[in-house]
């Protein structure tokens, strides 16, 4: 689905990110592979290599990213450009965490200002420049991945018996991820640029127990997702199949928010 495609993924190291690079290599798409993580990189290029053969060696970029960085995303994308011969699609898994996590009627304004910046400043300053790079090349596609929290308000009994919490911040940066894409993609009506967001449902990261069953309770199959589970939707919207598709927020949750 993605042959002769270059796919430009930030946040390759996190559990999404290396689940849709092997994704789009698997689709016979081209990867720069970016992420803050720089130890991380050389590991998932490593792996990617050792699994996919040395005739993919050529398709693969490893970039080191921070996407609070406007002249680290230019030099990226010129880099990724320059050693593939272009760029077809733009997503930004990346998962800033929360540098302060209390609840809210504990923080500061300087902490929320913190929390906020980093995460949802982090993903409008790289759809900003994506779309300034799309712009000069003559096309684009962008993807940002989201949340569930961004759609639906919490259900915060799947939290009781734990030490975990949904955090308001959170919910606020998601929510605001949702409506960039919205924004970007009627501002960019004829340019020949599409933005669509990946709202996802959790994914299992070795959560309690007493919490996935509530989690799972909510559900229609499963409950918590693997992170291959919302591939497939990624790759579709990178695709061609999904052209005539822009400014939508597509859910990937097991039916968790009916």
């Amino acid at each position: 689905m993605l042959k002769e495609k270059v796919v430009f993924i930030a946040g390759a190291c996190g559990r999404i990110g290396k689940a849709l690079s092997r994704a789009v290599l698997e689709q016979g798409g081209g990867l720069a592979a970016a992420d803050i993580d720089t130890a991380g990189l050389e590991r998932l290029k490593a792996e990617l290599g050792a699994e996919f053969g040395t005739e993919f060696s050529e398709s693969i970029l490893a970039l080191p990213l921070d996407i609070t960085d406007k002249e680290g995303l230019n030099l990226a994308f010129e880099k990724a450009a320059c050693r593939l011969g272009k760029i077809d699609g733009f997503v930004n898994a990346s998962y800033p965490p929360l540098r302060h996590q209390r609840p809210y009627y504990e923080l500061e304004f300087g902490e929320i200002c913190e929390n906020l910046n980093a995460h949802l400043g982090g993903f409008i300053l790289a759809s900003q420049e994506a779309v300034k790079f799309f712009k000069k090349q003559g096309w684009g596609n962008i993807i940002n991945f989201s949340s569930i929290m961004g759609v639906y308000a919490p259900k915060f009994e799947n939290y009781e018996g734990t030490t975990m919490q949904s955090s308001l911040e959170y919910s606020v940066i998601k929510a605001g991820i949702n409506h960039l894409g919205k924004w970007l993609a009627k501002e960019l009506f004829n340019t020949n640029i599409r933005v669509n967001t990946l709202a996802c449902g959790g994914i299992l990261d070795a959560q309690p127990q007493s919490f996935l069953r509530a989690y799972r309770a909510c559900c229609a199959s499963k409950g918590m997702l693997e992170p291959g589970d919302v591939c497939g939707t990624a790759v579709f919207l990178l695709s061609d199949l999904s052209m005539q598709m822009t400014g939508q927020t597509l859910v990937v949750d097991d039916g968790w928010g009916l």
